[in-house]
């Protein structure tokens, strides 16, 4: 597994806290460091692998989540301001 020994250990930390599947543990690593760790892996070429997929599956879901979150928070912005018009 060269590509494995290629990943740096910040990389590597985020592949093993992912194989936990400990959501505590998971939800601890911080998008930033998904990001880096998904750029290097696909530099290296270590992409083609089962862990790779897990890198893949929680970036989506934290910005399908966040995507929800903000999309909660525009409609509540919107109905406020609408209600806002029609007091005045």
């Amino acid at each position: 597994m060269s590509g494995w020994e290629a990943l740096s250990e910040g990389t590597q930390d985020v592949f093993r806290d992912l194989g936990t599947r400990n959501p505590k543990v998971i939800r601890k690593i911080s998008t930033a460091r998904l990001t880096k760790a998904i750029r290097e892996s696909q530099f290296y070429g270590y992409d083609d692998c089962s862990p790779f997929t897990w890198l893949i599956f929680e970036y989506e879901r934290r910005k399908t989540q966040r995507n929800w979150t903000l999309a909660i928070i525009g409609l509540i912005i919107a109905v406020v301001g609408i209600i806002a018009s029609l007091i005045k």
